[in-house]
Order: C-alpha cells, then sequence, then structure tokens
C-alpha cells in the first residue's frame, strides 16, 4: 500500500507512461563527489602549508604529525553522532550544516597565532567533517538501486582522490601568489559557496522535479522503503549493531586500510620534499599525479564491482574482489622504500594510491549492503567511518614518530604494506554481504 507521503512525493515526479528515464541521480552523485573534492582541500590545504606554518610557529617534527592529524580525532569521535543525526533528519540540511561549519573554521586557521589555536581550530574543522560520508551513503542509499551503487560510490569517492589531487597544486600556487593565511579563507570561502549550492539543488528523490516517474521507478526497483511498516521493523538501536561480526569487520578493516589513505593526505608533501628532494613549483607539478591517477581507480572499482552484481554473482563476491583487488595493490607502496629516483617513487605510489581507490566503491557500498533497513545506513557506515579515522588519527602521528627517529619513510611505507595485506584478510574472512539478521546467529556475532 502507498503511503501518503509516497502518494505526495509520486506527485513531485514528473509521469508519463513509455518516457526516457531521467537521470537525476548521477547529478546526485556528483554533488557528493565535489562536496568531498572541498573537504578534502579542506583537509589537506595544511599539509602543503605546514612548512611555512612550522617556520614561523616554531613547532618539532613529532608535533607536526600531531598537528596534521589533529582533526582526525574529532572526526572519528563525533562519527556515530554524525550517522545518527542523517538518519533523524535526513541529507539535505545535515550536509550542508556540515560545509558550512567546517569552511568556517577552514577560514579561521588564517587567525591563528601558535600551536595551540592551530590545534583547536583543526579540532573544530574535523567535528564539522564528521557527517560527511555518512550521509554521502545516505544520499546513495535513497538514489540507487544496488547494481548501481558501486559505481555511484566510486563517482563520489572519486571527489576525495580528485580533493588530494587539487590540494597540492591549487595550495601551493594560492600560496605562492597571496600566502598561507589568506589561502585559508579561500578555501573557506569555496566551502560555503558549495553548501548553498547543495541546499538548492538536493532533495530526495520523490520530491525532485528533476525526477521523472521512469527513474524514479528504477530508483526503487529494488531499494528499501523507510515508509513502509517493514522498514520501520528492520531498523534497530545503534549500540545493538555492534553485536554483529561484520560490523566490528567493517571497523577493524578500514582501520588497517586508511593508515595508507591518510599518509597522503598529511606526509605526502613532506615526504616528496625530505626525501625525493622536491622543490614547492616540483609540488605543484607532480605532486598531485598519484591522486589523479586514483580516480580512475575510484571509477574502475566501482563499474568493476555493478559488472559483477549485473553478471548475478553474489553480492559478497561483487564487492569483495574488488576491495581484495585493490588492497594488495595499494600495498606497492611499499616498494616505494627501495627504489632511486623521484620518478619512480612517483610511479609506485601512483599505483598503490589507485589501488587503494579501487577498492573504495565496494567499500563504500558495503554499509548499504548490510543495513538490516535504510534507517541504520548512515549509522553502520559512522561505525565503518570510525575504523577510518582511527588508522587516520594513528597514521600521521606514527608515521611522525618513525621519521623523527629513524629519519627516513622507509619504515613507514612498508608498514603500509602489511596493513593492506591485514585488510584483505578482515574483508575476506570476516566481513559478511547480506543484511544483518535481527537474532545473530553464533556463526554472525
Amino acid at each position: 500500500m502507498t503511503t501518503g507521503q509516497e502518494a505526495v512525493e509520486r506527485s513531485t515526479a514528473t509521469t508519463g507512461k513509455g518516457q526516457r528515464r531521467s537521470q537525476t541521480r548521477w547529478m546526485m552523485t556528483i554533488l557528493l563527489g565535489i562536496g568531498l573534492i572541498v573537504a578534502y582541500i579542506d583537509r589537506a590545504n595544511l599539509s602543503v602549508a605546514i612548512g611555512d606554518i612550522k617556520g614561523e610557529f616554531g613547532f618539532s617534527t613529532a608535533m607536526q604529525g600531531i598537528i596534521l592529524g589533529a582533526w582526525v580525532w574529532t572526526y572519528a569521535a563525533f562519527q556515530l553522532p554524525a550517522g545518527w543525526l542523517a538518519d533523524k533528519f535526513g541529507a539535505r540540511f545535515v550536509y550542508a550544516g556540515a560545509m558550512v561549519w567546517w569552511s568556517i573554521w577552514t577560514a579561521v586557521v588564517a587567525l591563528t597565532r601558535g600551536t595551540a589555536s592551530l590545534m583547536g581550530v583543526r579540532l573544530l574543522l574535523g567535528v564539522g567533517e564528521a557527517p560527511l560520508m555518512p550521509t554521502s551513503a545516505k544520499v546513495v542509499s535513497e538514489w540507487f538501486p544496488k547494481k548501481e551503487r558501486g559505481l555511484a560510490s566510486g563517482i563520489y569517492g572519486g571527489g576525495s582522490e580528485a580533493g588530494a589531487a587539487l590540494a597540492v597544486p591549487f595550495v601551493a600556487l594560492l600560496m605562492m601568489v597571496m600566502g598561507w593565511r589568506e589561502t585559508f579563507v579561500v578555501c573557506g570561502l569555496i566551502g560555503a559557496a558549495v553548501a548553498v549550492l547543495w541546499v538548492w539543488l538536493y532533495r530526495r528523490p520523490g520530491q525532485h522535479k528533476w525526477v521523472n516517474k521512469a527513474e524514479l521507478d528504477h530508483i526503487r526497483s529494488d531499494s528499501r522503503q523507510e515508509d513502509s511498516i517493514e522498514e520501520k521493523k528492520a531498523t534497530i538501536k545503534w549500540y545493538k549493531l555492534f553485536r554483529f561480526r561484520t560490523i566490528w569487520g567493517l571497523f577493524f578493516g578500514y582501520i588497517c586500510r586508511n593508515f595508507l589513505n591518510y599518509f597522503f593526505i598529511t606526509w605526502y608533501p613532506t615526504y616528496l620534499v625530505s626525501a625525493e628532494g622536491f622543490s614547492t613549483m616540483d609540488l605543484a607539478k607532480y605532486g598531485a599525479i598519484p591522486a589523479f591517477v586514483a580516480i580512475f581507480g575510484d571509477l574502475g572499482g566501482g563499474a568493476f564491482s555493478d559488472w559483477l552484481a549485473r553478471k548475478n554473482l553474489s553480492l559478497g563476491v561483487a564487492r569483495k574482489l574488488p576491495i581484495a583487488i585493490g588492497t594488495l595493490a595499494a600495498g606497492t607502496v611499499g616498494l616505494a622504500a627501495f627504489t632511486d629516483g623521484p620518478m619512480m617513487a612517483i610511479v609506485l605510489l601512483s599505483i598503490g594510491f589507485a589501488g587503494s581507490s579501487f577498492a573504495s566503491a565496494a567499500i563504500f557500498a558495503l554499509p548499504i549492503d548490510v543495513a538490516p533497513g535504510a534507517g541504520n545506513v548512515s549509522t553502520i557506515y559512522a561505525i565503518q567511518n570510525t575504523g577510518s579515522q582511527i588508522g587516520g588519527l594513528l597514521s600521521p602521528i606514527v608515521i611522525g614518530f618513525l621519521v623523527a627517529a629513524t629519519g627516513s619513510f622507509r619504515i613507514p611505507l612498508v608498514l603500509m604494506t602489511a596493513l593492506c595485506v591485514a585488510a584483505v584478510c578482515v574483508y575476506l574472512f570476516v566481513v559478511r554481504v547480506e543484511p544483518l539478521k535481527l537474532k545473530p546467529t553464533a556463526s554472525d556475532a
């Protein structure tokens, strides 16, 4: 039976028998990708500017690692509240409010005068960015059937690599023109503009005037309906999710995998300068290559996962195979520790970053695949992303102390390879790609 809300939603969508399907859903994931580009620029801009800031504020190399990862502490701590907010209030205003918040604190970096104020501002940045990924998963669950969720996740996930790629040359060039303080103000203004764009364009599928009936039926062809009685029964309290082995697999798998990803957000520019002899201009010319290559990894991994799903293979195979292939390929970053010459290091880092991105789309889709109901999608993604940010929190700190202790990036690079292998084992043998059973068996919990 169609509920009153669904009837209202359907009345807002264009109807017509035999019409060509509109493609508004792809605009939604592109919008998510743009938001992720902004978020990653605002995360990585400090890693580009850190040399000038360190010279002005006078902190140590070990403290540099702590500062670079400071935003991750609050980002991780606020994942579960952010996921709950997205499930409770929806994507439109939660996402926009988060973007406005983190854009404000990005701009406020320009006002810092020392280590303490810089740390405080970056902690507040992390609070604002916390809803980003759980809300993105919510959007994909509402706008895409399961056989398109891999590519949809790959498209918006590519925003992270695009942001990481753009951050290095964009911030480096802005700093050359106007200085590091003004650079952060410009980054904040860009985020505020994108937040306005999001509020203007985003609606749920049944409420969007650009969605016709053919597209609405396609979106709902195998999706869960949030308004149905069955859906409400399937949604469970967030704390009960921790009874399931799969939830812990999503959590620990992402800890291992994201250690590598946060190397590229935090220490990567410093690595190129100190270990490979890059200048600021070299960073602007070549530093973005791995991240640009990784964008194609995102798209390829998502398309590959969806192709496997359309071949009527199990959803487990469609998700786990690209995760395993990509994460093992990511382990090639360890070989950069044993090469001579900066260009070979760039090649290996590009393969590694692209491999990690190849796995991303399938990983992003997992919370949607395993959620017992759509009311748990953002919360499960928040749990997964908490693991991600624990890995992200440890990465700059551990790398910083290892580099300070050894004077080299060799051990950190090899450690990343070992963690990639561990992540593959977790995803293959712990995670089960199916909706969580509300009464877990001994093998589930």
